[in-house]
């Protein structure tokens, strides 16, 4: 069966353009809340340029622990001016989630405050800053959550 020029070019149509693409770029962190979905991404460059570290390694990480805060402080009262005071709530060291898919491996942190109000820590309202290793604050693309009805 010969098949012509113009049938190929009708299947190649109907193939979704991400068929065997490389992602744009790599997804650090994804989180979902009150319909919205956050995700944290950056480049294949820009992650390649991160400093390589480990856990168990003897050396700490190229970022200290108390300059990623600082800069995630300062990232956040900016982002969110309306809150004058901000509670340090959490530090986390992570990796991203597609080692092994041809993504070296690299950690960044995960920084999360509380705001404060009338003096009193409003859990539930988490603000989060995700900083690479070389001081930089990656900014999350927002989408609403995609919901079905039935």
């Amino acid at each position: 069966m010969h098949v012509g020029p113009f049938f190929l070019l009708f299947i190649f149509a109907l193939m979704p353009a991400a068929v065997g693409a490389q992602p744009v770029g790599v997804s650090l962190i994804g989180e979902g809340r009150d319909n919205v979905m956050q995700n944290w991404e950056v480049s294949h460059e820009k992650w390649r340029a991160q400093p390589k570290w480990h856990p168990s390694s003897t050396n700490p990480p190229p970022l200290p622990i108390a300059k990623a805060v600082e800069i995630a402080d300062s990232w956040l009262r900016k982002r969110h001016a309306d809150v004058n005071k901000l509670a340090l709530s959490q530090v986390m060291l992570r990796t991203q989630s597609q080692t092994g898919h041809g993504v070296d491996e690299r950690w960044f942190y995960r920084i999360e405050f509380q705001p404060v109000i009338a003096g009193r820590k409003v859990w539930g309202a988490d603000l989060v800053a995700v900083v690479l290793f070389d001081g930089t604050v990656v900014v999350p693309r927002s989408e609403p959550y995609a919901t079905t009805t039935k």
